[in-house]
């Protein structure tokens, strides 16, 4: 009878125990809740003008998820980026060569903030200068580079960056606009 006193705690102990364990593993076997995250589409105009003519306009849009932790930044911000790049030879010696990325780059972290959206953005932009301002037959290559961290109201289009090239008279405009598509 006293054994009995002891299994049958220990029975019950252990059933318990182990409906636990498999109620523990279904809700890991679950797929993550999609509830916390909300989904943003990020468009950038990049307007490009010499001498106060504009040249012309390019567009690139990126679809920003945020809400859940990606990568080392926290969940509250969400991150896109996109590159735009020609990789260019460079010669060291006789038989050294390494790349050099050309072109654009956009890097865009957000965060939800009410009825704006917080930006952290980095755009870099190099490009070939003309052959006679290189003074030599290597390339001369420009480069523009700017980051902001602003906030834009949400669907409203935002000039957030004016950048203009020292050595020439080309302007840069980064306009950006916001809507939450989910």
């Amino acid at each position: 009878m006293r054994r009995l006193n002891v299994i049958v705690p220990l029975i019950v102990c252990g059933v318990l125990l182990l409906s636990s364990v498999d109620g523990l593993a279904q809700e890991a076997a679950k797929p993550p809740s999609a509830k916390g995250i909300s989904i943003y589409q990020v468009d950038f105009a990049l307007h490009e003008s010499d001498d106060g003519k504009r040249l012309n306009t390019r567009r690139y849009m990126l679809l920003i998820e945020q809400g859940e932790a990606v990568g080392p930044r926290p969940k509250e911000f969400g991150f896109g980026r996109i590159r735009a790049n020609t990789k260019v030879p460079l010669s060291y010696g006789d038989k050294q060569v390494t790349y050099m990325d050309v072109g654009l780059k956009i890097d865009c972290d957000l965060r939800e903030a009410g009825d704006h959206v917080l930006l952290i953005l980095a755009l870099e932009i190099s490009n070939f200068a003309d052959p006679q301002q290189a003074g030599s037959d290597r390339p001369l290559i420009r480069e523009i580079r700017t980051e902001v961290s602003t906030a834009v109201e949400l669907r409203k289009p935002t000039v957030v960056a004016v950048v203009d090239d020292a050595a020439t008279k080309r302007r840069y405009e980064l306009e950006v606009t916001v809507t939450k598509v989910k």
